[in-house]
């Protein structure tokens, strides 16, 4: 029986597979087929392969019929973190069973996978911004959460993103694409149809609305504390968490939003790996200090050529960030840990966006440029673009298509920039709170305008936390 890539690349530089893979998974009808350390169940003519680290959570319908499987940590508001079993309140012989099941799954938040299997449906959905990832080959009807694992083969060139470009960072994957021609990543708010691997948008619906009146902006930001807050309770009650913390917005957020759960966080921390991160975590500390509690700083270890390539092997040679350069520092973090991150509170702040877009039709080249697709020189790379991001844009309702950039932001960069990043870690587990619909259309119905002068971040910590805006942001 052939072997994945994956697993040939591991017996070659004699790893442990299982410890090496032991957050990942693969869905495939090879039900005959064993990768070594790992776990499978079955349900119909599907196979779940998957790694010891990883939350496997039964779904089923309200008379406890088996309809598939939640993979990581789903948050489902009301009902707290999804266990061992997790039932949608409906019979899956109902004619509008997946549209029930839908509708709870779209209300999901954290970091999750879900498959919904009822033999008339088969799909797959990802959580917001796909932090934990989705690849598959329609060809040979696998999917999984890397690249070496969909493979059997070499990888063979994808023309429009060089692996060279992707893993030196000079060229950010998007629209799907992985550096293999064949093999494609799952799009965030659309499902995977496994009967046919077509992809199909479910969220935001045709009648949301995501334009807001300055006047609604605290009755915004209070809902966002309050959820937010909600899903920081859930973690911290149920796991060991770490909140990271550094002189920037966004961690300080997740701080505020966490300032009566301090005691429950196993350790508050920062990694100190570069100049900017030296007057991060000297802030960071401050911060900290200034609550009572201790905080903890992780100094630089330089990264060993293995490290680094194991890494890309765990992320499916997905690309490259600098913060890869604090890969040895985060493997000396507890094992098994949630890190707590605030990544896609970037929103809050409007990153996306320039003054001069705002309120004004989308400008292509902008949009473009932001997601990293090309090395451009002189703008024409950058035009055979446009296309995709065209039909990429009229895929969302009419009112989304008002907030382009910050789509742009969820469906295209973070599942390549981030989720692929966060997936190459196999001994502590990286957690956005904020990964969650409702927060991101919260975060994306106040005005660009406010966000973008730096309005909201200061309003949500003074009505959280006071005390946080006493010192500088980094």
């Amino acid at each position: 029986m052939p072997i994945s890539l994956a697993e040939k690349k591991c017996l070659q530089r004699g790893l442990d597979f299982g410890w090496q893979f032991r957050n990942q998974y693969v869905l495939s009808c090879d039900s005959d087929r064993n990768y070594p350390g790992w776990f499978k169940q079955h349900l119909g003519r599907w196979t779940l392969h998957h790694g010891d680290a990883l939350r496997v959570t039964h779904m089923t319908d309200q008379d406890g019929a088996h309809v598939g499987w939640i993979l990581g940590h789903a948050i489902a508001p009301g009902r707290g973190i999804a266990e061992d079993s997790f039932q949608i309140a409906a019979h899956h012989s109902q004619h509008d069973f997946a549209d029930v099941a839908e509708g709870v799954i779209s209300d999901l938040a954290g970091k999750y996978l879900v498959i919904l299997l009822t033999g008339d449906t088969e799909r797959v959905y990802c959580d917001p911004v796909s932090d934990l990832p989705l690849l598959y080959d329609a060809q040979t009807g696998r999917l999984a959460s890397s690249l070496g694992l969909v493979l059997d083969r070499p990888v063979v060139a994808n023309p429009l993103f060089p692996a060279r470009d992707v893993l030196s960072g000079k060229r950010t994957l998007s629209f799907g694409h992985t550096i293999d021609r064949t093999v494609k990543r799952g799009l965030s708010s659309h499902y995977l149809d496994l009967s046919d691997f077509g992809q199909h948008r479910h969220w935001p619906p045709m009648d949301m609305a995501f334009s807001k009146n300055a006047d609604d902006t605290k009755d915004i930001v209070d809902q966002i504390i309050e959820r937010l807050s909600s899903h920081i309770t859930v973690l911290t009650e149920r796991f060991d968490c770490i909140l990271p913390v550094s002189g920037g917005r966004d961690s300080r957020i997740l701080l505020a939003c966490a300032s009566d759960r301090l005691d429950k966080l196993s350790e508050i921390s920062g990694h100190r790996f570069h100049n900017p991160s030296r007057r991060d975590t000297a802030l960071g500390k401050e911060i900290v200090q200034s609550l009572g509690k201790e905080y903890k700083t992780y100094f630089r270890k330089y990264p060993e050529m293995g490290q680094m390539r194991n890494m890309r092997l765990r992320m499916g040679w997905s690309g490259a960030r600098p913060e890869m350069e604090a890969v040895p520092m985060i493997e000396d973090l507890p094992r098994d840990h949630i890190v707590l991150r605030g990544n896609i509170l970037e929103l809050l702040r409007a990153s996306q966006w320039r003054r001069d877009k705002i309120d004004r039709p989308v400008h292509l080249t902008h949009g473009v440029r932001r997601l990293g697709v090309c090395i451009d020189h002189g703008g024409e790379e950058r035009k055979k673009w446009f296309g995709a991001y065209t039909d990429w844009l009229e895929s969302l309702p009419p009112s989304a298509q008002k907030k382009p950039y910050d789509f742009a932001w969820v469906e295209l960069l973070l599942p390549n920039w981030q989720g692929a990043y966060f997936n190459g870690h196999n001994s502590t587990y990286f957690l956005n709170p904020f990964n969650d619909r409702k927060l991101i259309e919260l975060a994306i119905s106040l005005p660009a305008s406010l966000r973008i002068n730096g309005e909201v971040v200061p309003l949500i910590l003074e009505r959280a936390c006071p005390e946080l805006l006493n010192f500088r942001f980094q």
